[in-house]
């Protein structure tokens, strides 16, 4: 199945009545229920960029609401992630049994299968990204743990990350082709650290996330090597295979279904890249451990829509070779 948000490229909408806004975001991506204490003054501006399977959305309106409520959420409903950074005056994210109050800099993670709110009780400002889970490299259950946390923009990380983000809001007109994507996915790698010190400074965590945490970024570090698999993981970190089955079984996946998702993963983003376009398909398959062109082949469409040449073809508009 394709992983792209099936939308234009770009998209402008500048001091929208709050009717408009219903249409415009009530039902974008997720059906969400927006709602306004005034909706007669009410005015939005919303500039979109989809790049590479990412919504990126420049936000800014009067008070209002937004909730994804749980009788909306369907299993037909993408699954995505969305990551919201206030710019400009407070918000307040729920979700999970916690609440964010975000001043700018600020930024919260939360997820579209599960209910949530958003409350800003002034004008506002926000950037706010929608994407797979897959773009990041962390474990769901881990993701889990920190929704509606406040990440600071002013403190630790933030202080690096948080600048690059502002400066993405401000910018998107340059989030276009092969750049926008680069820039993309080095937001997403930032985001990640980003995350992942939060969890480190987390002290009511379980141990098995920490497994897994760590897990996870050993086969990131190991997908190069064909022999990545069950047992040399286990071995590596002092546990049982049946052990390091039930971590990745507490997940909702397998350990074999993680390391084929996260080379599959890379083989995307290198098939797509011109840098790169000299390489030829199966050699991309090979530097990311696949040794079976057939099986990667095969693996590659069922996941992407389309077959490795196809997606070069249609990213990079080159015949290109096996």
């Amino acid at each position: 199945m394709s992983r792209s948000l099936p939308s234009p490229s770009m998209e402008n909408h500048v001091g929208v009545c709050f009717d408009e806004w219903i249409r415009l975001v009530g039902n974008r991506f997720v059906p969400l229920t927006l709602t306004t204490l005034d909706p007669e003054g009410f005015s939005g501006t919303l500039r979109t960029r989809y790049v590479d399977g990412t919504c990126v959305t420049d936000i800014a309106a009067s008070s209002h609401s937004v909730h994804r409520l749980a009788q909306a959420i369907t299993d037909e409903d993408p699954h995505h992630l969305k990551l919201s950074m206030q710019l400009e005056g407070t918000g307040l994210v729920l979700q999970d049994g916690r609440s964010a109050q975000l001043r700018p800099g600020d930024v919260a993670i939360y997820d579209t299968t599960r209910p949530y709110t958003l409350e800003y009780e002034g004008a506002m400002r926000s950037l706010v990204m929608m994407f797979p889970h897959s773009m990041l490299g962390l474990s769901a259950n881990l993701v889990h743990t920190t929704t509606a946390v406040r990440l600071r923009g002013d403190t630790g990380l933030g202080r690096v990350i948080c600048p690059f983000m502002q400066h993405i809001a401000e910018n998107l007109d340059q989030l276009e082709g092969v750049n926008g994507a680069r820039i993309v996915r080095s937001a997403f790698d930032l985001i990640t650290a980003l995350l992942s010190a939060e969890l480190q400074t987390t002290t009511t965590r379980e141990p098995w996330l920490v497994a897994v945490d760590a897990v996870s970024q050993y086969i990131d570090a190991h997908l190069d090597d064909p022999d990545l698999n069950t047992d040399a993981i286990a071995r590596a970190h002092f546990i049982s295979p049946r052990q390091l089955q039930y971590l990745f079984q507490e997940e909702g996946t397998t350990v074999s279904a993680y390391i084929r998702g996260r080379r599959l993963e890379h083989c995307r983003i290198d098939l797509g890249d011109p840098a790169l376009a000299s390489r030829s398909i199966i050699q991309v398959a090979q530097s990311w451990g696949f040794v079976d062109p057939s099986h990667f082949s095969k693996l590659f469409k069922s996941a992407f829509g389309h077959s490795p040449r196809e997606y070069r073809q249609l990213h990079l508009g080159l015949a290109v070779s096996a």
